[in-house]
C-alpha cells in the first residue's frame, strides 16, 4: 500500500511540477522571446524565472490533495529543519564551498585545453579601475555569501526535487536508480528554456538535441551532490544553498577566459560546458560510489 501511495504521490507531483512550470515557459516561448545571448536579463526573463518556484508549489499542492500533510521535520516531511549535530554541519560547509571548487577547477581545465583563451585584458575587465579589479578576486566569497543568503529561486526548485521527488524515488528504487531517473526528469523539465537559448545559446552543434542531452547530464551529476547533502543533513537547506551558490558562479578564473579566443570544436558552447563540468562530474561519481558502498555495508 505504501508503495502504491508513493507512486501516486510522485506522479501527481510530477504532473503539477511540469504543468505549472511549462505553462510559464511556453507562454514565454510562444510570445516570441529567446534568452538573451549577452547574458542580460530583461523583465520578461525575470518573470519566467518564477517558474523555478513551481516545484515547491507543486510539492505543497501534492501534499494537500493527497493528504500527506505538512510535517516540518522527520520522515516524509518538508525537511525544513536545521541541525548541526552528529557532524551534519559538514554538509552545510560542503554546500558553501564545493561549488567554488568544482567551478574553479572547470575553468582551469578549460584554460588548460585552450591556453590561448587566457586573457588578463579580457573585455569583461576593461574599463575597471584597479580597486574594481581587486573586487574580481572577491567573487567567490561574494557568490557564497549572496547564494547562502538569497537562495529564493534555488529553494523553489530544491523543496520540490530534492525535498519531495528524490525521497520518493529512493524509497521506490534505491539511490542508484533514483539519482539517474531523477536527474533525467529534472533535465527534461529545463528543456523549454534550453530550446530558447538558456545555458548554451542556440548556435551549437546539434541544436537543440545536444543541449537537451547536456542538460540531463548536468542534472544527473549535480543532482547526485544535491541529493547527497539533503539525505545526509536531513534538511533541504544545504541543497538550496549549494544550488544558489552554483548559479552565482563563484569563480575568479571566469574573468580571465576570453571565449572569443577559443577556436575549433572547443568553441562550441555545449562542448565547452561539458569540459567545464568535468570536475563536478568526477566529484559526483566519487560521492555516489562512496554513498552506495556505505549503504551496502550498513
Amino acid at each position: 500500500m505504501d508503495r502504491k501511495s508513493d507512486i501516486k504521490r510522485l506522479l501527481v507531483y510530477l504532473a503539477l511540477a511540469f504543468g505549472l512550470t511549462w505553462i510559464i515557459f511556453f507562454a514565454y516561448i510562444l510570445s516570441g522571446h529567446v534568452w538573451a545571448a549577452d547574458g542580460e536579463i530583461s523583465g520578461i526573463d525575470q518573470f519566467v524565472s518564477l517558474g523555478m518556484l513551481c516545484p515547491a508549489l507543486a510539492m505543497l499542492l501534492t501534499r494537500y490533495v493527497t493528504g500527506e500533510g505538512f510535517a516540518v521535520t522527520s520522515k516524509d516531511s518538508l525537511l525544513l529543519g536545521i541541525s548541526f549535530k552528529d557532524r551534519k554541519w559538514m554538509y552545510f560547509a560542503i554546500a558553501m564551498f564545493l561549488p567554488w571548487i568544482y567551478i574553479e577547477l572547470g575553468n582551469a581545465l578549460m584554460l588548460l585545453i585552450s591556453s590561448n583563451a587566457f586573457d588578463p585584458h579580457n573585455p569583461e575587465l576593461l574599463g575597471l579601475t584597479d580597486n574594481e579589479r581587486a573586487i574580481v578576486y572577491m567573487q567567490p566569497i561574494a557568490a557564497i555569501v549572496s547564494g547562502a543568503m538569497a537562495s529564493f529561486a534555488a529553494f523553489g526548485e530544491e523543496a520540490g526535487w530534492r525535498g519531495y521527488m528524490m525521497p520518493k524515488m529512493i524509497k521506490l528504487w534505491g539511490v542508484g536508480k533514483a539519482v539517474v531517473i531523477g536527474g533525467i526528469i529534472w533535465g527534461i523539465w529545463h528543456w523549454p528554456l534550453t530550446y530558447v537559448g538558456h545555458n548554451f545559446g542556440m548556435e551549437y552543434f546539434g541544436y537543440p538535441f545536444t543541449g537537451f542531452a547536456t542538460m540531463c547530464v548536468l542534472c544527473i551529476f549535480m543532482g547526485i551532490i544535491l541529493t547527497y547533502v539533503t539525505c545526509k543533513s536531513g534538511s533541504i537547506w544545504p541543497a538550496a544553498i549549494l544550488h544558489a551558490i552554483n548559479n552565482a558562479s563563484p569563480s575568479v578564473l571566469q574573468y580571465f577566459i576570453n571565449h572569443d579566443k577559443v577556436s575549433g570544436w572547443r568553441s562550441d558552447s555545449v562542448v565547452s560546458f561539458l569540459i567545464s563540468i568535468l570536475p563536478m562530474v568526477v566529484i559526483a561519481v566519487y560521492i555516489l560510489i562512496k554513498w552506495l558502498k556505505a549503504i551496502r555495508t550498513a
